[in-house]
């Protein structure tokens, strides 16, 4: 008689107004101790060790879209592992394997994932389906990583197994490989033979993370061991963690900054974590907020559109009783920082206990790991007025007391550990303190290459350095981030970066937040570039839509000192975007013919939106 798998227990918890602090957190500790990384060198000894020496200590809550709380201790974590590898290991996955995982948040993507290192597999992790991407584009993007991955296996979110069936029907594998086979954790849901886990070597890839591909095509990065602690002890050296913190995170898993600065560098330093659905905050920014609350939440990451929606979308009476104190760490990161997105979060929340100091404005990216610069506590957070002038003719950051001609820009704290970083021009050399430049990075937490596409390692890793195309300039040794070289826009010989223009026309009613791209087109009669910029909008009647775009044109010129040559409003979910939420301004740029198309100036809303 086959032995019962004991039930997850899950319990309402309730996210919003008249909600208390969970538990196991209603009191800070009187003398929380800095927190360390054990003797490990791979994830799978991590997940091992928490579960033979923490087994009851619960490292990893979830709060779904129906407000139900799942806990799972370091013990049940280690147990469903071993069960998983051990089906895995029955069903042919060896070491070196790659495992494809799609899951929303949920325990069984974690389960899945550590899985995986135990017998030696590398994880690939890959979005599901979505609103954004029609069935058909996934299902074509699915088997192009397939076949480049020659993956073993598919582990699926049981809602959407039957899709990765479907889009294996007509799949042809390499040469010599096999065709992946499709389980979910339910079947792999009864007891298991005992086995011996394998754990990789320090050198092994962890796990390979798609890019969002906001330039490129989607490149598989390859991180290591080896890069992958190190970075995660960095990050909690230079931000100081404690035993008294916890994370919450609604940020995706299948990308860097929720997979591993949100979820991985907290639990190989044995620091709680609850994560969310992006989805329920989408839908309801407090939900994140009260997160915080109800579990004396210290760390959080988000980009800084997340912080800009909170400030935008939650009601008065969504905060009634928020108590936002136990924030220590407010991460900024993944975008551009806009320096009124930090006042106004501040200014609104600081009633409800929010501290300015909170603030760690990040620079990071996924062939680093993920995290590059942090602020630091002890520094004080730097906010520049520069000469934009001066930016765009010279490349000089030059500062200056704020005014027409003034770009604010936000620093990003100096290097954690084990990184180094320069600044170079066009021709590779360094340049001055506050002059602008390409960062190029290297050190500890570098990435392996993307995997089977040597063109692509090469274009960006010359002489060990990491070519990032973002651009920027130090100020006594802080990182000030000024744009991606890719998303410059020149203009008449002048550099514009997209951000600026972007925020100051995110600021006229009616159009939407997050939701605005500018671009350069090339225009062969004046020989430089138009600046276009694209906006959703929901408004549809003719004369308040042309006012809208003048309107749009002149806070642009204002706010960023110079006039777009066009103004296209265009429909919602029109303008595409990664799946991590960032603007696809490349492609819309070699596609401004099909957006002109689109615009509401033009034609009625399509029915459907551009396939990106």
């Amino acid at each position: 008689m086959s032995q019962e798998l004991p039930r997850r227990q899950t319990l309402p918890f309730r996210l919003g107004p008249g909600a208390g602090r969970h538990p196991s957190r209603e009191h800070a500790q009187r003398s929380p101790t800095r927190v360390q990384l054990p003797a490990v060198s791979t994830l799978a000894e991590i997940v091992m060790h928490w579960g033979q020496t923490r087994p009851s200590q619960p490292l990893l809550s979830f709060v779904d879209l129906e407000d139900q709380l799942t806990v799972l201790t370091a013990g049940e974590l280690l147990r469903d592992a071993l069960r998983l590898g051990s089906h895995l290991r029955a069903r042919g996955v060896k070491r070196g394997d790659r495992v494809v995982l799609s899951f929303d948040t949920s325990p069984e993507f974690l389960e899945c994932f550590f899985a995986c290192g135990l017998v030696g597999a590398t994880p690939c992790l890959i979005e599901l389906p979505s609103s954004k991407v029609s069935v058909q584009t996934w299902s074509e993007r699915l088997r192009v990583k397939l076949r480049m991955l020659g993956a073993r296996a598919i582990l699926m979110d049981p809602d959407f197994a039957d899709l990765a069936h479907e889009s294996l029907k007509d799949f042809t594998p390499e040469p010599g490989m096999e065709a992946p086979f499709v389980a979910t954790p339910a079947e792999f849901a009864t007891p298991a033979e005992p086995f011996t886990p394998e754990p990789p070597d320090a050198e092994d890839t962890a796990f390979i993370q798609f890019t969002s591909g906001t330039t490129d095509a989607p490149k598989g990065v390859q991180v290591s061991h080896r890069a992958l602690l190190a970075n995660c002890a960095a990050l909690g050296e230079h931000s100081q963690w404690d035993s008294d913190d916890l994370m919450v995170s609604w940020l995706p898993l299948f990308h860097d900054m929720g997979l591993v600065a949100s979820t991985l560098a907290s639990f190989v330093h044995g620091i709680p974590t609850v994560l969310m659905p992006p989805f329920g905050f989408l839908l309801k920014p407090s939900r994140w907020l009260w997160a915080l609350h109800c579990f004396r939440a210290t760390n959080s990451f988000a980009p800084n559109f997340a912080y800009q929606l909170c400030v935008k979308r939650i009601k008065d009476a969504e905060l009634e009783g928020l108590d936002l104190g136990s924030w220590k760490r407010a991460y900024n990161a993944a975008e551009f920082i806009h320096t009124d997105t930090v006042h106004q979060f501040t200014e609104r929340f600081a009633p409800h206990g929010f501290d300015d100091d909170a603030w760690k404005p990040s620079y990071g990216m996924a062939e680093m790991v993920v995290a590059v610069t942090v602020r630091r506590r002890s520094d004080p957070m730097h906010q520049e007025s520069i000469s934009r002038t001066a930016l765009s003719s010279r490349r000089e950051a030059v500062p200056q007391p704020r005014g027409p001609d003034s770009l604010l820009v936000v620093g990003v704290g100096k290097p954690i550990r084990g990184i180094e970083l320069r600044i170079v021009d066009e021709e590779g050399r360094d340049v001055p303190e506050r002059h602008e430049g390409e960062i190029l990075l290297r050190g500890t937490s570098l990435f392996g290459g993307y995997y089977q596409n040597p063109e692509a390692t090469q274009a960006v890793l010359r002489e060990g350095w990491l070519h990032t195309g973002d651009l920027g300039y130090l100020a006594h040794g802080e990182l000030f981030i000024c744009g991606r070289s890719k998303d410059l826009i020149i203009k008449a010989g002048e550099n514009h970066h997209p951000y600026t223009m972007e925020n100051a026309a995110a600021r006229v009613s009616g159009v939407r937040t997050g939701c605005v791209a500018a671009v350069g087109v090339n225009n062969p009669q004046t020989g430089t570039e138009d600046i276009v910029v694209l906006c959703e909008t929901t408004e549809t009647k003719p004369e308040l839509l042309r006012q809208l775009c003048k309107h749009v044109e002149d806070t642009v010129f204002q706010g960023a000192g110079v006039r777009p040559n066009r103004v296209l409003p265009v429909p919602p979910q029109t303008l595409p975007k990664t799946t991590s939420g960032k603007l696809k301004r490349a492609y819309i740029r070699e596609h401004i013919e099909a957006f002109d198309k689109l615009s509401l100036l033009v034609a009625p809303p399509p029915k459907q939106a551009v396939v990106h």
